[in-house]
């Protein structure tokens, strides 16, 4: 039994060794990077701070600090990455080379929501051939370094130090996250299914409309013909007018009732057309500046979180990491300025941080807007001052396809 206990772990150690071994020497032009795991637990997560830190200070270079953690993760009180942040910077690390990663609860997460964590313009923050050291008080490190090194094409590292004691049960393998086997689009799909990454919805005559949620490249839609449920459909079968190369992760997406049209952001563009039609508006797509006058410019850039249409007001609400801005139909080409997510609506969930969402959408039927962050959504009433609704943040509810048998 004993041999069958520890075999595992000693491929495991074995495997990574000679991953590392491999990647040992880097182009002058990949970075040095460290990810910081961060913990519910106050105490612990301070331990890591002062591990990632002292790192910080040593004769390694970094380039970029991931701190990686969500809020009120196993109900506690406290935002992980912010946390983390404020105590680095207070350190003297410099501000500008953080970046935080505020969704995750676990570790598997820690790892998903991070190598997907891009940079205001759009570019990855970990990119294939970086040294990248993964930070903690833990083992979990262990596996999560491993995984990126297999599966990431990153020459990863674990970094440990703390005196926590194992249990029997306890694996190097923490949560089975080694596996290179198993790719990561497919391991992080997975783990944070269902995440929303666009959504819109048409009405579609007297007191009918239809939704459309992108989720992992495919749509889902939802209407009068087909029920309650969401049907995956193909995209190009969907929304035809849609280009090919746009195909995959769109970034957000509206639909503007008073037009009657659809807009679509990816990048640094958007695009434009009319429901049911198979080809996009002329002269689309278009650089986000020709979206409207006063854009800040780092807006101009593109690479949005999400959208939504507000009728009443005729404003567009565009939302991109942790702030939004309101583009009136009409402006005036007056200086757009950003305002904090989080002072959206008074009653803002703690759990959701300072914002970075993922989609959002506008329902004319109930004059409510949806938000989706992550694996969760919120509903938010637009009749008078703006509110969640009670009972929310949700856990949104889609389906996941079944894998084809080989």
């Amino acid at each position: 039994m004993k041999t069958k206990t520890f075999l595992p772990v000693a491929l495991l150690f074995l495997s990574m060794c000679m991953l590392q071994a491999f990647g040992q020497h880097k182009p002058a032009a990949n970075q040095n990077g460290m990810l910081i795991l961060g913990s519910a637990d106050m105490k612990t997560l301070v331990e890591r701070v002062e591990v990632g830190y002292k790192l910080y200070a040593s004769s390694v270079p970094f380039d970029y600090i991931i701190v990686s953690g969500g809020c009120a993760a196993h109900a506690s009180a406290i935002c992980e990455a912010s946390e983390m942040a404020s105590r680095l910077i207070a350190k003297g690390v410099p501000a500008e080379i953080i970046f935080k990663e505020e969704k995750s609860k676990t570790t598997v997460q820690n790892y998903a929501y991070s190598r997907a964590l891009r940079k205001p313009d759009g570019t990855k923050v970990i990119s294939p051939g970086d040294t990248l050291y993964v930070v903690s008080n833990h083992w979990h490190a262990i596996a999560v370094a491993a995984r990126f090194t297999a599966n990431d094409s990153v020459t990863a590292r674990y970094h440990i130090e703390g005196g926590i004691l194992p249990k029997n049960t306890d694996k190097v393998n923490y949560t089975n996250i080694y596996d290179p086997q198993v790719s990561s689009e497919d391991f992080s799909a997975k783990a944070l299914w269902p995440i929303v990454e666009a959504s819109f919805t048409v009405e579609k005559g007297k007191k009918q409309q239809a939704s459309y949620r992108f989720v992992d490249g495919a749509v889902y839609t939802q209407s009068p013909a087909n029920g309650p449920e969401a049907k995956a459909v193909e995209l190009a079968q969907a929304l035809p007018a849609i280009p090919a190369d746009w195909a995959g992760a769109l970034d957000a997406a509206f639909y503007n009732s008073r037009e009657k049209k659809v807009y679509l952001f990816k990048g640094g563009q958007y695009a434009r057309f009319t429901p049911q039609a198979k080809t996009l508006d002329a002269g689309y797509p278009k650089p986000l500046s020709a979206l409207a006058k006063g854009l800040p410019e780092n807006w101009q850039q593109g690479y949005l979180d999400a959208a939504f249409f507000n009728p009443s007001a005729k404003e567009i609400f565009l939302f991109k990491g942790s702030e939004y801005l309101q583009v009136p139909l009409k402006g005036k080409g007056d200086a757009l300025v950003p305002k904090q997510i989080k002072t959206l609506v008074a009653d803002w969930p703690f759990s959701w941080g300072s914002g970075d969402l993922d989609a959002a959408d506008y329902s004319s039927q109930e004059n409510k807007v949806y938000l989706y962050r992550g694996q969760e959504y919120v509903v938010i009433s637009l009749e008078g001052s703006m509110n969640v609704a009670p009972g929310y943040p949700k856990k949104t509810e889609v389906a996941r396809p079944v894998p084809e048998k080989k």
